[in-house]
């Protein structure tokens, strides 16, 4: 058996051998462990968070319930106990059944797409983006879903079938379903989780042969996709004199313009970045304590979209190192499993599992530091958030189930 620590590349993986036989086949174990690793981690700032939210008074000087304020806690901690859930039940099924099935995920989440980009009953608005689907349970309250979440296993699994064959199959009908689906997600607006959906498709398509060439033209289709959504606004406004904010998509150019320079804009659009980074900036080496934070009290979106930036403030660079270091361990072993997949669709799948968390993960620590705009992708397996975890847990499960499959 080879050494655990042989370098891994990208090339190596799509090189591999298409069958390995069945005593060498081992599941790295970091895999499995480093996603429940970091979701309690996830758990302890997001109930850091909850407690800050009893301190917080409403209008008329009360202040809310403990059941209100440690909500979004409790209710993560329920998501993980259904992830756990969906990793084991996709672990214990087949390999086969899952590429047998890659289909009906994909059009499925194209559904819930759709749905949304309707409108039907369900569909919930907050901050001006249509991305969740909502249902109320007696006693629990409203329980909602992000349809774009799924989306990505299901892009996953679906790229994964179709360059399983030596020859892709399917991809005009699957890569029009692809593309549809990053559309409307766009739409919702969402354009980040939209650029990490064709990030995970155009990798899987990577580790499964793509030519350098449609490689390069690729990488230029997205960068040209990047200027256009952030130039295109000011080119209106400049043409038609009018203010930047009246023109479509202008948000996108302003948070461009905000990570710039964010005090500039830090009374509006650059608020969350000042915050964020304030917070980064002030946990210094230890931190000033778990559950002492003060840029949780102002930061928005702190125990979900930045929660880096509060794990960053309470424990310092420590603890940020042991959060990246954790990150980077699950993404390694995937790589590493996919060098020893014992066939293409393992190798495949795992490969693509680590773009995904990888490429994510990297965006959203970007964000929370002011190397990248305002996103609204969560920190894999840590921030808040039911249709993440569980979509990301059974993908692990799905992995586990891949690689004990023999060819």
């Amino acid at each position: 058996m080879r050494s655990l620590s042989a370098p891994v590349s990208a090339a190596r993986v799509r090189s591999a051998p298409e069958a390995v036989s069945a005593p060498r086949v081992q599941i790295h174990n970091a895999m499995v462990w480093t996603p429940f690793a970091l979701a309690l981690i996830g758990l302890v700032f997001q109930f850091s968070v909850g407690i800050t939210e009893l301190l917080r008074l409403d209008k008329s000087g009360a202040a809310p319930s403990m059941f209100t304020a440690l909500r979004p806690a409790l209710m993560q901690t329920a998501w993980l106990v259904i992830g756990a859930g969906a990793m084991g039940v996709a672990r214990l099924l087949r390999g086969r059944f899952w590429l047998g099935t890659a289909w009906l995920w994909l059009i499925l989440g194209m559904l819930g797409l759709a749905w949304l980009a309707l409108e039907l009953p369900g569909s919930m608005t907050l901050n001006k983006a249509t991305r969740w689907i909502g249902v109320s349970l007696p006693g629990i309250g409203s329980v909602t879903m992000q349809p774009a979440e799924f989306f990505k296993f299901a892009v996953l699994l679906w790229f994964v079938w179709a360059y399983s064959a030596a020859r892709p199959r399917g991809t005009l009908l699957g890569g029009l379903l692809w593309l549809t689906g990053i559309f409307l997600i766009v739409r919702q607006p969402d354009k980040d989780t939209a650029g990490l959906v064709f990030l995970i498709g155009f990798g899987v398509m990577f580790l499964g042969g793509l030519s350098w060439s449609r490689v390069f033209q690729g990488v230029m289709l997205a960068v040209l996709a990047g200027l256009l959504l952030t130039f295109v606004p000011l080119l209106l406004s400049h043409v038609r004199n009018e203010p930047l904010e009246k023109q479509p998509g202008a948000y996108v150019t302003r948070r461009v313009l905000a990570t710039l320079n964010p005090r500039a804009y830090e009374s509006d659009i650059g608020y969350q970045m000042v915050r964020a980074q304030i917070a980064v900036g002030s946990g210094g080496l230890l931190g000033v304590g778990l559950g002492e934070g003060r840029e949780k009290h102002y930061l928005p979106a702190a125990e979900n979209d930045y929660i880096f930036a509060t794990i960053a403030e309470e424990t310092g660079l420590v603890g940020s190192l042991l959060v990246v270091g954790l990150l980077g361990l699950f993404v390694w072993s995937c790589f590493r499993n996919a060098e020893r997949a014992p066939t293409r669709p393992a190798r495949l799948f795992v490969g693509g599992l680590g773009v995904w968390v990888g490429v994510g993960a990297l965006m959203n620590i970007s964000m929370a530091i002011g190397l990248l705009p305002t996103m609204g992708l969560p920190l894999p397996f840590v921030s808040a958030g039911g249709s993440a975890l569980v979509s990301l847990m059974a993908a692990v499960g799905v992995a586990q189930s891949l690689m004990k499959e023999m060819p």
